[in-house]
């Protein structure tokens, strides 16, 4: 059923800093299925400054965010070392919890919510945004379809550059860490891609002196023989990309996961015979997309999307276990 014939969601969004300011919010503006009811952050000059703007609530504390009886749901656009105890706080007070990828940083912890929201009749959304853009759809289409024949290898690269104001990406303590931020992505691209749960035939990472993992390699092994070799990195070129192999030709495609609204995706396809073929895609908001397939999942209480958020996790949460990063809570 189409969410935009129900009334809107009261929406409430938890975090305001630049991704939030920059995605989040001017995608929720541009949605026609949730209604920005208010706004929590620790920044109270950003919070209120942003509440002015979008002529909703600024909450003065997350206690009464959570306690308002308005608010259905929350965005939570917290940095991901808080996103366990902040999402069950969420849970736990009744709201419907739509949460910044990854839910958690270990497999146990996203259990736990899971868990939480289905006794709690509550949705749980995980926001991996490109998924709902038409890029990422065409691609598991094709997978699915055997249009180029078998899917036998996934080369997944995500990078970026030294930033200037890196945030928590430099602090343990908020869940800083390569793998969780960036190495994800690619982790979700390969599950979604192939089917069954894969060995690791290679993992290693690197950190720095501060135990902040700063990039991660790793090849999947498939049942079959297909593979997915995935790298990430942070303090690199910025690389954002996907190559896909079949059996009678490869796709390679720019940007998969993090692009602007007006970004046109082009799937270039290589034949048998070496020639190339370009596709041009149609731009779309994949923020958009998304906030509409989590308020219809909201609405109808769907748990469809669960098996998907714990197998990536259990699968982050495995590589983790496989390097033995002592940062990241696998046990």
């Amino acid at each position: 059923m189409d969410p935009c014939m129900h009334d809107k969601i009261k929406l409430a969004v938890w975090g305001v800093g630049r991704h939030a300011r920059k995605r989040i919010l001017a995608a929720i503006e541009n949605s026609k299925s949730i209604e920005l009811s208010g706004i929590y952050t620790r920044n109270q000059t950003h919070g209120k400054e942003e509440a002015k703007k979008r002529d909703c609530r600024y909450f003065l504390s997350s206690d009464e965010m959570l306690s308002d009886p308005n608010i259905q749901a929350i965005f939570l656009c917290t940095p991901t070392g808080l996103h366990f105890s902040q999402g069950k706080s969420v849970l736990q007070a009744g709201k419907h919890l739509w949460c910044e990828k990854p839910i958690a940083t270990s497999f146990k912890h996203s259990q736990e919510l899971i868990e939480l929201a289905i006794n709690k009749n509550l949705f749980v959304g995980e926001a991996y945004m490109y998924k709902y853009h038409l890029q990422f759809k065409k691609l598991k289409n094709i997978v699915e379809n055997l249009k180029f024949g078998k899917l036998n290898r996934l080369i997944c690269r995500f990078s970026i550059p030294t930033l200037d104001q890196p945030g928590f990406r430099i602090n343990p303590d908020l869940g800083a860490s390569a793998l969780l931020d960036l190495g994800s992505y690619t982790f979700s691209l390969a599950n979604e891609l192939f089917k069954g749960q894969p060995t690791f035939e290679l993992a290693e990472y690197y950190k720095d002196d501060k135990a902040i993992d700063q990039n991660g390699f790793c090849v999947l092994g498939y049942q079959g023989g297909t593979k997915a070799i995935l790298e990430w990195s942070y303090n690199s070129c910025y690389i954002n990309q996907a190559e896909l192999w079949f059996e009678k030709g490869t796709i390679t495609t720019d940007k998969i996961f993090s692009k602007s609204d007006d970004y046109c995706p082009v799937l270039r396809v290589r034949m048998l015979s070496g020639d190339f073929e370009d596709e041009k895609l149609l731009s779309e908001n994949s923020y958009v997309n998304m906030l509409d397939h989590f308020s219809h999942c909201t609405i109808e209480r769907s748990t469809n999307d669960y098996e998907v958020i714990l197998s990536t996790s259990k699968l982050i949460s495995a590589f983790a276990k496989q390097v033995r990063m002592p940062e990241i809570s696998w046990q």
